[in-house]
């Protein structure tokens, strides 16, 4: 099994560079690093990961925070979302916007990652104010990867707080089989498959799929879906190894529900009656969301010798999006304490596209007593975002939300008022040296990129380019004790180019962001945990900042300062825990807007802590309980900093349980059943307010209990 997946990972993303040895805990010995990488990847509790260094390296090497979410912890706990599945996950605000089934809203250490997702090591086609921007199905996952802090010297152009990773299945040397039906508490069903193996000497194959039908905790709405991811692996020699995979998504959610929802009602009380929270404020007679994600592409390795190593990750991607709805009227809701909100229609037909290619080239050098493992690499991407918006009013009937009718009226299709063409191009050249002495690793990388983005608004046929030329770096020192503790310190920097102009029509600047970061890793030598522990300083130069009321300019600063820790850890062969904890202090520190001038970044929780057991009890073989606590402190939303609306701290629990039924006879071996229940005493909250007089509110995810039935052979 183990040589079967280590031959396989040779070709993957994450073993494109790790076909030359890797370090053991002995810089004298030289261990086959696909070996690890087999063994890393089937753990429930991951000890290495390629996202921090495009390397794959021992957490415990990597001078950085580093989160990953195996696929066994995706599985555990039920996840049907990458969202979902980073809900333990320190630092993270994994469903900032409530329930959505449209995006994965994530925020990592204070910076919004929507539109700005990688894929195996290629960011996804996206953008920040593009409907288009795509979701990935976790069942297609084999992990994700979060690498906390500026990721730029790799990765180019990346958000302050982090970057996520996600990291598809891929073929197998060894065959194996499943399906599972899965059922939702709310109605509806979905079933999946995933099938591997060889199909000869030099060919294996994946093909990994789902078809979901599934209601939703609002009335009318429904959650539907059809994912193929197939791949196929060729062992080309024995040093080259070439994949080519494909992806295909298609969400066409009816009577999808925009999360609009005003304050008083929701997170204020009205006296008139609160908004019940599976209401529908749509209407059937304008009711359409339909979005098609579609990506091809290749790895490819190939190994020179001991030493030196080539590898490639190619891919093109495209994702459109059509949508026509009616939502709640974002400005002006309705007049409190009535019942009776006003609403609006909204129409958007855009695409993102995205064509990624990264080569890089792996070396191993010995100079005296300094091993050094190098890495030069030329990343390369065209990105292009295309948005047609428009929303109005005419002729949109209100809802009475204690007394709804629906489809009274034949509602118009609202006028496209805005519409944008933005083409962009970047190319990185980066080089990185790890470098080990005895027991310390030292990491240096350098990257220089050429950003240029241009805009075209279709509108008002104005152009205009934004170019950018910047440097990244990154420095990094760990220390490995003969204990299993691995201090390090590190400092890192990175940019991300902002699009339009600012009030005297200048392009804006990229945003500039430096990070000092100190912590202790902890990895016992019997493989049984990982405990991880940083602090970090986080500047942000070049935020927009309010000019007037429809223009801005780039004098902001921000600061986010806070700790971390997570900790998982198999305390008996039995009985496991994942814990973690992140305080996060963000403020603005200048701006033009006084309202916010050291106030708190908003969506930006101070306190955030998360506890997960696993209990495997030996009387019952087959057996596992899980349960979990996922807590934050309060945290405000709305620019204007009104006190009433700030979001309230909560606290939710999540319990599941499976079992094989290979316990009850030799004849059900391969099946299992697990049921999972995510807040669990379905604790009403609202997750976020951005204005106090239109909808701009949205409810948190419900209590919804799933029952998979699965079959592996």
């Amino acid at each position: 099994m183990r040589n079967g997946m280590a031959w396989l990972l040779r070709g993957t993303a994450l073993g494109l560079l790790t076909a030359g040895p890797v370090w053991a805990q002995d810089a004298s010995v030289m261990l086959d690093p696909v070996v690890i990488d087999a063994e890393a990847d089937n753990a429930p509790i991951a000890r290495s990961a390629a996202s921090a260094s495009k390397t794959r390296t021992p957490l415990t090497e990597t001078p950085q925070a580093v989160n990953v979410v195996t696929r066994a912890e995706i599985e555990s706990r039920g996840a049907r979302t990458v969202a979902q599945a980073l809900r333990y996950t320190p630092g993270i605000h994994p469903e900032p916007n409530g329930a959505d089934i449209r995006y994965d809203w994530l925020y990592i250490r204070g910076s919004n990652t929507y539109g700005t997702i990688w894929l195996d090591g290629l960011i996804l086609p996206g953008d920040p104010n593009n409907y288009a921007t795509p979701t990935i199905n976790p069942y297609a996952l084999d992990r994700i990867e979060v690498v906390k802090g500026p990721a730029s010297v790799l990765y180019g152009r990346s958000i302050p707080g982090g970057l996520v990773n996600l990291v598809s299945k891929r073929p197998e040397r060894q065959a194996s089989h499943e399906v599972v039906l899965g059922f939702s508490s709310f109605g509806g069903a979905q079933g999946g498959f995933d099938t591997t193996g060889p199909l000869s000497d030099t060919l294996s194959y994946r093909l990994v799929g789902q078809v979901r039908n599934n209601h939703t905790q609002i009335d009318r709405e429904r959650d539907r879906q059809i994912m193929l991811a197939p791949s196929l692996t060729w062992q080309v020699t024995p040093d080259t190894v070439l994949t080519a995979f494909a992806y295909y998504q298609k969400d066409n959610p009816d009577n999808f529900n925009p999360r609009f929802y005003p304050a008083t009602g929701t997170l204020i009380d009205n006296p008139a009656g609160n908004i019940p929270r599976d209401l529908y404020m749509g209407d059937p007679s304008l009711n359409e969301f339909n979005r098609t994600t579609r990506a091809i592409g290749y790895e490819f390795s190939h190994r020179f010798n001991d030493d030196w190593s080539v590898g490639q990750t190619l891919r093109y991607a495209k994702s459109e999006q059509d949508m026509l709805l009616v939502l709640v009227n974002p400005a002006f809701a309705f007049d409190a304490p009535g019942t009776v909100l006003n609403r609006a229609s909204a129409i958007s037909d855009d695409y993102v596209t995205s064509f990624n290619a990264d080569t890089r080239l792996e070396g191993r050098v010995v100079s005296g007593a300094v091993e050094h493992r190098l890495l030069f690499g030329v990343d390369y991407l065209r990105a292009d975002s295309s948005t047609n918006f428009g929303n109005g009013v005419a002729g949109v009937p209100p809802l009475d939300y204690l007394d709804p009718v629906y489809g009274t009226v034949d509602i118009p299709a609202p006028a496209v008022t805005r519409s944008a063409l933005q083409e962009q191009t970047q190319t990185g050249i980066y080089a990185q040296d790890q470098m080990r002495w005895g027991k310390w690793i030292g990491t240096l990388g350098v990257r220089h990129d050429w950003s240029r983005i241009e805009t075209h608004n279709r509108i008002s046929d104005e152009r205009y380019t934004n170019k950018e030329d910047q440097t990244s770096y990154r420095a990094g020192l760990i220390y490995l004790a003969e204990n299993g503790l691995a201090p390090y310190v590190s400092y890192s920097t990175g940019f991300l180019p902002l699009l339009g102009v600012d009030a005297f029509g200048n392009p804006f600047k990229a945003q500039e962001t430096r990070q000092f970061e100190l912590g202790v890793k902890y990895a016992p030598a019997d493989g049984r945990g990982m405990i991880s522990v940083s602090v970090y300083d986080m500047k942000i130069k070049n935020a927009l900042t309010p000019y007037d009321a429809y223009s801005s300019v780039q004098t902001g600063e921000q600061r986010v300062k806070g700790a971390e820790i997570e900790a998982k850890y198999e305390i008996t062969p039995q009985f496991s825990l994942a814990a973690s904890y992140a305080y996060t202090d963000g403020k603005v520190t200048k701006s033009n807007n006084p309202v916010e001038q050291g106030r708190e970044i908003q969506t930006l929780p101070r306190h955030q802590a998360t506890l997960w057991a696993d209990y495997r009890p030996g009387q019952v073989p087959g057996l596992q309980l899980s349960g979990g606590i996922r807590a934050m402190s309060d945290y405000q939303t709305d620019n204007s900093y009104n006190p009433d609306l700030r979001i309230p701290g909560r606290g939710l629990v999540d319990v599941a349980a499976s079992y094989e039924l290979g316990g009850l006879g030799p004849q059900w071996d391969g099946a299992a059943v697990q049921l999972a229940v995510t807040n669990l005493f379905d604790k009403e909250y609202v997750s976020h307010c951005r204005n106090a007089t239109g909808g701009s509110c949205n409810y948190g995810t419900a209590r919804e209990a799933t029952l998979n039935l699965s079959y592996r052979w």
